[in-house]
């Protein structure tokens, strides 16, 4: 039996480093040579901004360098009770296609961001919608290389993969789950080529839709109670039949998602549970499966080191296991700006990943809900 289980995971540890060459190789990748639509649609770039005064000022210059000739460009302040409206109205007195729109008051069962979405989409004029997140900086092709590609890929949704500007040795344990995730569990074809709404994804800091498949399902009302709503927006695009993509834009996004261990931790414990749609089944077959993946090797290594068995099935599988996945989470990392020797720490981003996702559970059953930027939420029905 036991041979048995480590050739599973031998053959699963296989499985990600395949799937990661695969991914490194044939993802979507900006810039892109991809060719603009001829007549050049307007772009709306939509930026919802929430106490954001550290951000906004760098996200606005970053999308006025865009060498892509028709946006507009509207922030929209979410009851900021810093200067982030301020910031944005000194920029838009200086460049006509900036504007600033006051949020109204969030009704109860809406989430904020889902909410400022749908303000900002009413505003919007373009053939399509550019959601971007305030913490965002753009290369100046990042506008004019999405369009292109999803225009010539005839996507209605496109969403990037940023480098995520993790500066400390706490984010860059906690947030290498991410990139790992999309890189290394399911190839990216598979997005794109399939109808099931279940096998669909999306990232929030960067979403380009074709406007009017965006309006077809109802946009952001659609997921008004989705914490996570960006995994959840791109299942709706699916279900209306539109196409969706994620690409690899590290080269053209960068997003400073969070300063510190401390801010990391709460961000991705806001998102665990509820991006598993609130299901324990599927949190523990997650939790499973990566112990097993990514946890099991070194305990079997242990085991054999506890009583000195040095044969294949006990500590050499184990090792190339280990070698395969540090491989695999190597090649990621590097691609992504994290240092590659933080790839011997992925069983350590794995025990953390559980841990989130655990905090995770216990604030939306047991506490007052999912808190984000001065709001609670429990929608979790």
């Amino acid at each position: 039996m036991f041979s048995y289980y480590q050739l599973f995971v031998t053959l699963a540890a296989l499985y990600i480093l395949l799937t990661t060459f695969y991914n490194l190789h044939y993802m979507i990748r900006l810039p892109s040579d991809a060719s603009l639509p001829p007549h050049l649609p307007l772009v709306s770039v939509l930026v919802p901004a929430r106490d954001e005064e550290r951000n906004i000022r760098a996200c606005l210059e970053s999308l006025l360098q865009q060498d892509y000739p028709n946006l507009e460009i509207i922030v929209l302040d979410d009851d900021s009770s810093d200067a982030t409206p301020e910031i944005v109205q000194q920029i838009a007195q200086k460049h006509q296609h900036v504007r600033l729109v006051r949020g109204e008051p969030l009704p109860l069962d809406w989430h904020g961001k889902a909410w400022a979405c749908h303000q900002l989409a009413q505003h919007a004029q373009g053939e399509w919608l550019l959601f971007v997140d305030a913490d965002t900086r753009h290369h100046p092709k990042a506008v004019s290389s999405a369009l292109a590609v999803a225009w010539s890929h005839r996507l209605d949704l496109l969403s990037l993969l940023p480098d995520m500007a993790l500066k400390t040795f706490g984010t860059r344990v906690l947030m290498s789950i991410i990139p790992f995730v999309f890189v290394g569990c399911l190839p990216h074809f598979v997005f794109t080529k399939t109808h099931s709404p279940f096998l669909a994804t999306a990232l929030g800091p960067f979403m380009l839709f074709r406007a009017k498949v965006y309006h077809r399902f109802g946009g952001h009302e659609a997921v008004r109670q989705d914490i996570v709503e960006d995994v959840f927006i791109s299942r709706w695009v699916k279900r209306v039949g539109g196409r969706i993509a994620v690409a690899d834009g590290a080269s053209v996004l960068r997003v400073e998602f969070y300063r510190n261990a401390r801010e990391a931790w709460h961000g991705l414990a806001k998102s665990a549970f509820p991006a598993l749609n609130y299901s324990l089944p599927k949190l523990i077959l997650a939790i499973g499966l990566f112990s097993t993946l990514m946890l099991s090797p070194y305990l079997c290594l242990y085991g054999a080191w506890r009583d000195g068995i040095i044969d294949m099935l006990h500590f050499g599988l184990p090792v190339i296991q280990l070698l395969l996945i540090w491989t695999a989470t190597g090649l990621i990392y590097h691609r992504y700006y994290i240092p590659s020797r933080y790839a011997l720490l992925s069983g350590l981003t794995v025990v953390a990943a559980i841990l989130f996702c655990l905090d995770s559970v216990a604030r939306s059953l047991f506490g007052a809900g999912v808190a984000w930027k001065g709001r609670t939420y429990q929608f979790r029905g």
